[in-house]
């Protein structure tokens, strides 16, 4: 794959994380250099000049990530934030962005869930230890969450919890009553739309598609309809469409309830 051309434009589309820090907030190559070195299994390999830019590429378990906007490097200027959790949009228009992405050479693989677990790993890892560390956006959903909300959702995912999913995926509701996720498609191809039945506002949909996301990183997303039990006990029916690239989710037969629940006895 061609290498990215890396001048601020093309940095601020590039699928990765963008750690959004204080004016004046972004740490050079020494400082960075002292994280890095404090940080588990991560180690600075040397930089590479890319457009006349400092880059430094750091290696996490083998895999290789760069890192952008360093003092010393062109500023990045964060996409348009479509959805913020806890935050707010317009306290994070002044903020400086130190960008985290996959090496060129993974670009082809940047949606694979160990690449996103590593990179986010390596994300709060920094966060928590760069002063001033307002906010976390995730490019490829265009989402900003609050840097301690991220770092304990990551923390609980990597612990065994369940996937990091506000901030990393939006929803919004369509006139017919339906709940869309905007952001899943860069991880699973496909986004959902939750039937308007199935929940009665925006934290009880923000929920069940956080849940079933966590469903679709461990089993994978289904190629025909099929039933699916979800952690807190709702069996629900995901329903493919390849047409429109999503997965519809709707109310399990009953048929399909009364079997969960025979074999859960």
């Amino acid at each position: 794959m061609k290498e990215a051309s890396y001048d601020k434009a093309a940095k601020a589309n590039l699928p990765g994380l963008l750690l959004l820090l204080e004016p004046g907030g972004r740490p050079d190559h020494d400082a960075l250099h002292r994280m890095i070195a404090d940080i588990p299994r991560a180690d600075v390999s040397i930089p590479r000049i890319l457009n006349a830019s400092g880059i430094v590429e750091v290696i996490v378990d083998g895999l290789t990530f760069d890192i952008h906007g360093l003092a010393s490097d062109a500023p990045i200027s964060p996409p348009p934030i479509q959805y913020a959790f806890d935050c707010r949009v317009e306290d994070l228009s002044g903020c400086d962005a130190m960008g985290l992405y996959p090496a060129p050479h993974l670009s082809g693989g940047a949606n694979a869930l160990p690449i996103i677990r590593t990179m986010l790993s390596l994300g709060i890892k920094l966060a928590e230890r760069i002063d001033g560390s307002r906010a976390v956006c995730w490019t490829p959903a265009k989402t900003a969450i609050a840097a301690s909300t991220f770092i304990d959702a990551v923390n609980a995912w990597l612990a065994g919890g369940q996937i990091p999913a506000p901030g990393l995926f939006g929803l919004y509701s369509k006139a017919d009553g339906t709940r869309r996720t905007d952001g899943l498609t860069f991880m699973f191809g496909r986004e959902l739309v939750i039937d308007k039945d199935l929940c009665n506002d925006d934290a009880a949909a923000m929920r069940m598609a956080a849940s079933i996301a966590h469903d679709l990183a461990g089993y994978g997303a289904p190629d025909v309809a099929e039933d699916r039990w979800l952690e807190d006990g709702c069996v629900i029916r995901l329903e493919p469409d390849d047409r429109t690239a999503t997965i519809g989710v709707r109310p399990a037969p009953k048929s399909a309830e009364l079997a969960v629940a025979a074999r859960a006895r």
